[in-house]
């Protein structure tokens, strides 16, 4: 097996490696998989990486976004932080003082409408929550990335068998997918494993859901 030697700030779970070594490969990423996977973490981590080293225009979205609070916003920040980059730091945005790249947050759906402004030009599409992402917006979004070598990633934990990005990934040779959960990730620590067996102890088909990532089991428990 091969050994791989990754800066700190790509200290992701094994099992997302494949995410960073075929990511020119492939135009689309699912991850899914169920808390504490280490899904968003990583996924961030490796947008930082890739800023670092030269210059994209990324996009980070969800199907609603009622304040700046609800995005992956405040990860971003604590990696920037943690590992002392130089970013301007702006409500909106967040933009390399050398590269010049930039990460802006969007919600696809405003005022009951799809809104795509800013999203032409983009070069990564990072959807977080994606299980939240409705077929009529997905069939607005995908067709608007389309600049060369693009690539949109899907983050999630699907609530039904049937979700419409799932379904849209679903054996597609140009998208990969990977399912993680918390017992893939060797960052987790010793609370999140107890909290995960008092919920597997408590509910099983809470624990399958919310830890495992199994989509929920009937209409009753989706709504």
């Amino acid at each position: 097996s091969k050994i791989f030697i990754l800066p700190e700030i790509l200290n992701i779970p094994p099992k997302l490696y494949p995410f960073i070594l075929n990511f020119n490969n492939y135009s689309y990423f699912l991850l899914e998989g169920g808390r504490a996977s280490g899904k968003t973490q990583s996924v961030a981590r490796f947008l930082l990486y890739i800023m670092e080293n030269r210059h994209v225009r990324v996009c980070c979205g969800r199907e609603i976004q009622n304040s700046i609070e609800e995005s992956v916003r405040t990860v971003f920040l604590d990696l920037i932080d943690n590992y002392k980059l130089v970013y301007d730091i702006k409500k909106d945005a967040l933009i390399h003082k050398t590269t010049k790249s930039k990460i802006f947050f969007k919600g696809f759906r405003e005022q009951g409408k799809v809104n795509i402004k800013g999203l032409e030009g983009v070069d990564i599409l990072w959807i977080d929550e994606a299980q939240s992402i409705a077929k009529t917006t997905l069939d607005v979004i995908v067709p608007t990335i389309r600049k060369k070598n693009s690539v949109i990633i899907f983050t999630m934990n699907r609530y039904t068998r049937f979700d419409s990005v799932y379904n849209f990934c679903a054996k597609r040779d140009d998208c990969l997918h990977i399912n993680i959960c918390y017992f893939d990730n060797p960052y987790v620590d010793e609370k999140i494993r107890k909290e995960a067996q008092v919920s597997k102890n408590t509910n099983l088909n809470d624990y399958n859901h919310i830890w495992l990532g199994y989509p929920l089991t009937n209409n009753n428990e989706y709504l």
